[in-house]
């Protein structure tokens, strides 16, 4: 099979559709020099292919189908009349090399950001680029080296004094000589998967900073074949492999001439900028749908398969004498719970409403609901549990199932439970209350030597301690029993129920600390926090080294305007948007800006070890904090719509 294909210079037209089967095994294509007005579609089929040179044409578009080449790693269409180009060459996930010179664009496409994690060189110059791009591309343009390399070349011995233009595919296949032994010399530091490059031989933002970095052995000098651009494919195939493989080493080195990746790879980044700010390119659909998979957390409390086959597995081998058991636990255990909330409600608090040791609303903050709970419990759900044990069917799932609803009282009680902690605490310092509290324990006969807050913590354990009765139950109970389908469904509404409690207190912490922060945060009235679908992730300070906006303009397309920062500011994450906040010297927050997050996603990458890009509805930041920091909250920004655990 062939793997090198040079048709340049033999002044083709067009390629045949069908030379992408005759050739499937292609991986360096040469048809550069020829007079092609467009690659065909057929080309997606070189899957093989790492290599394309088409510069040198009359090209206005790359075909769509250049995506399907997932080993592509050099791409060189300099010298056409390319004005712009298709999104699909953002999936060209091995792209090192993209040489895009001499051609009529007037802005880099955006697109070419989403490649700021792989792409290492990219070429751009003698392109019409408008003011804005001017500057954009300053940092990566060669135009004021070009003498210099034609100096470089021409100190290089020829069989003709013919200096190949700066944008030849040995020009190209040299830079990619230097990008390889960049690469070859980081894997020979390392035995292990080497720093910087993943598993899958894919390449990481951290080793575009290690080649940036100066290397102790000067870099290979271009290496040029002697001969004319039109050489044979033998040819060519030889003098890239000596490019590759074992460059000469005339007088000279590109080592200066080329831009290096770190700066090529903050002109991408630039570029991912205006890709997620525009507006043409937002993903709410995305996150619609992501926000649907994640946030239908009900599948989470439906065990139905595991709760199944436990059931099955333990009830076709259980007796009735180990379900005599755990019904028995049952009853004990709930006469034991109906008794501890009377003692609690008869001892404490009765008698202090009565002397009026604490005021009612303080009484209400320490004991919340728990009257209404023993009302339910001793006049309703005991006495039901006890005539159904009497049965000779035993039965509680059905009486379960009948009295879940009530269990919903729990939800207030547990709410409330830190608060009463904290009163409770509070009170005992006052010797009134605290006398009070020491006489009533000392009551042995009553109360037990439990303290209150022992007591006061009962009813928030109840319902996890109902839920592991009724498993166990279940998984004692034969096939055949007339209570299994009850206890069953029992189960799961429980699970429901338990499920709701815990959700209902989650909401009700983070009201309340949403309503702290709008209270501390100075001028944070402009934008109220406390909104039923905000929560609060994480806080941390990070230095903001500069943000993107996207500035309109009243004729043209709308431009992007970095700002340089460099001030260390504190955020605050919420699953709807990112709140930056100035520190006073009293340590007191003032808003200093809002970012929302509603349009993209995700919304996080972190394309240096400590540097985090955040993604917002009109604003790119950079901030700049510990690895640890940007990696946790770039994984908490892509993921803030997910169940908080």
């Amino acid at each position: 099979d062939v793997c090198v294909l040079d048709l340049s210079c033999n002044a083709l037209t067009q390629l045949s559709p069908d030379f992408a089967h005759a050739f499937s095994a292609l991986r360096t294509l040469d048809v550069s020099g020829n007079q092609l007005t467009a690659l065909p579609e057929a080309l997606g089929r070189l899957s093989c292919l790492r290599e394309l040179y088409a510069s040198s044409n009359a090209l206005d578009r790359i075909p769509s189908s250049i995506c399907a080449l997932q080993n592509l790693e050099v791409l060189n269409v300099a010298e056409n009349c390319l004005v712009s180009l298709d999104t699909s060459i953002s999936r060209l996930e091995s792209l090192r090399v993209l040489n895009i010179s001499d051609n009529r664009f007037v802005r880099l496409p955006p697109c070419l950001g989403l490649l700021a994690k792989t792409l290492c060189v990219l070429l751009v110059d003698g392109n019409p680029f408008d003011s804005a791009h001017q500057i954009l591309v300053k940092p990566i343009s060669t135009a004021k080296s070009k003498e210099s390399v034609k100096r470089t070349l021409v100190r290089i011995p020829r069989k003709a004094n013919v200096v190949p233009p700066l944008h030849s595919k040995e020009y190209v296949a040299a830079i990619k000589n230097i990008v390889s032994v960049r690469l070859r010399r980081r894997r020979n530091r390392s035995t292990s998967v080497p720093l910087g490059i993943a598993a899958d031989n894919s390449y990481s933002v951290d080793a575009v900073d290690e080649w940036s970095k100066p290397l102790k052995e000067p870099l290979p000098p271009l290496a040029v074949a002697a001969m004319p651009s039109n050489i044979g494919a033998a040819s060519h195939s030889s003098a890239s492999s000596t490019s590759r493989e074992s460059p000469s080493t005339p007088t000279g080195s590109m080592s200066d001439i080329l831009p290096d990746s770190a700066t090529v790879s903050r002109v991408l980044w630039q570029l991912r900028d205006e890709w997620d700010l525009n507006p043409l390119y937002s993903q709410v659909d995305t996150v619609d749908c992501m926000i649907a998979q994640r946030c239908n957390t009900l599948a989470l409390i439906d065990n139905t398969s595991e709760v199944s086959c436990a059931y099955y597995e333990k009830a076709s081998t259980a007796g009735n004498s180990q379900r005599m058991k755990i019904l028995s636990e049952l009853l004990v255990t709930e006469v034991t719970y109906v008794d501890t909330l009377k003692n609690v409600v008869g001892v404490y608090l009765n008698p202090m409403r009565e002397a009026k040791v604490l005021s009612e609303t303080e009484l209400r903050e320490i004991f919340s609901n728990i009257e209404v709970i023993l009302a339910f419990h001793n006049d309703h759900f005991l006495p039901a549990v006890t005539y159904a044990i009497s049965r000779p069917e035993m039965a509680v799932g059905s009486i379960f199932l009948h009295h879940s609803a009530h269990f919903r009282l729990y939800s207030t009680y547990t709410n409330n439970h830190e608060v009463s902690v904290k009163t409770l605490s509070s009170v005992a310092s006052r010797r009134a209350a605290s006398c009070f509290i020491q006489s009533a324990r000392q009551d042995v006969t009553q109360i037990g030597q439990v303290s209150l807050d022992g007591h006061l913590l009962t009813p928030v354990q109840r319902l996890p301690r109902y839920r592991m009765l009724l498993t166990d139950l279940l998984n004692n109970t034969p096939p055949d029993h007339p209570d299994h389908e009850p206890l069953f469904a029992a189960l799961k509404d429980l699970n429901a129920i338990i499920f709701e409690v815990n959700e209902k207190k989650r909401a009700f912490e983070n009201h309340s600390q949403l309503r702290r922060l709008q209270t501390s945060i100075s001028g944070s009235a402009a934008i109220p926090l406390v909104a039923p679908h905000r929560t609060l992730h994480l806080v941390d300070s990070f230095c903001l080294q500069s943000f993107t906006k996207l500035s309109t303009r009243k004729s043209g397309p709308a431009t992007c305007k970095r700002v340089t920062d460099g001030y260390t500011y504190r955020y605050l994450l919420f699953n709807d948007m990112l709140l930056q906040c100035s520190v006073a010297a009293n340590k007191d927050l003032k808003l200093s800006r809002v970012y929302k997050f509603d349009t993209c996603s995700p919304t996080a990458d972190v394309i240096h070890a400590n540097e985090l890009r955040v993604v917002g509805s009109d604003t790119v930041m950079y901030l700049k904090g510990s690895a640890t920091a940007t990696q946790k909250w770039a994984y908490a920004i892509n993921n803030r719509h997910a169940p908080m655990s």
